[in-house]
């Protein structure tokens, strides 16, 4: 091959690519705002699930050092029960298991959600989403008496974590209501 035609495949092939990243990322500001729009709309579905009986939610933004899987903290604004969107690392670390959970004003839980649970293992990991998983929380004030998914271990585990952050959360909040 001559020194000619090299050059120019190698044109030719930063050519191609610039023009597909070019493509990508005109997409990818086109539909970001519709994805985010659905997130917010899932969310939403989410926060109303585990606390249904609220009067809307204020965000709570000045809780100390929030837990990594405690991705947003919500106050029903009867003050009535604290809603959390959680995120844990099951199976697939880098897609993680989006769950809400509600509180009643005593710290007990209200409800679990999942929101998704893509990365994980479908049959398996996404048992977490079951009902039978889901409602051995309901009324709970600590872990106690909560067991993992035979089978589906590093999930339900990585769930059962994120459920102890927001049990921590609830102590924080609890605790700075107190002082106040």
């Amino acid at each position: 091959m001559k020194k000619n035609d090299t050059l120019k495949s190698i044109i030719v092939l930063v050519s191609i690519c610039l023009v597909i990243a070019a493509a990508m990322a005109g997409i990818n500001m086109i539909t970001k705002d519709k994805i985010a729009a659905v997130q917010a709309e899932k969310e939403a579905k989410a926060l109303e699930a585990v606390l249904p009986e609220n009067a809307g939610f204020e965000k709570l933004e000045d809780i100390p050092d929030l837990p990594a899987t405690v991705s947003a903290v919500y106050r029903d604004k009867d003050g009535e029960g604290i809603a959390m969107l959680l995120s844990a690392s099951g199976y697939d670390s880098s897609n993680p298991i989006s769950i809400a959970v509600g509180f009643d004003k005593d710290g007990k839980i209200e409800k679990c959600y999942v929101i998704s649970c893509t990365g994980e293992t479908s049959g398996i990991g996404t048992k977490v989403k079951n009902e039978s998983f889901l409602s051995q929380f309901d009324g709970k004030g600590d872990m106690g008496g909560v067991d993992t998914i035979s089978g589906a271990t590093i999930s339900s585990s990585a769930f059962l974590g994120a459920i102890e952050d927001a049990f921590d959360v609830i102590k924080t909040i609890n605790t700075n209501a107190e002082v106040d």
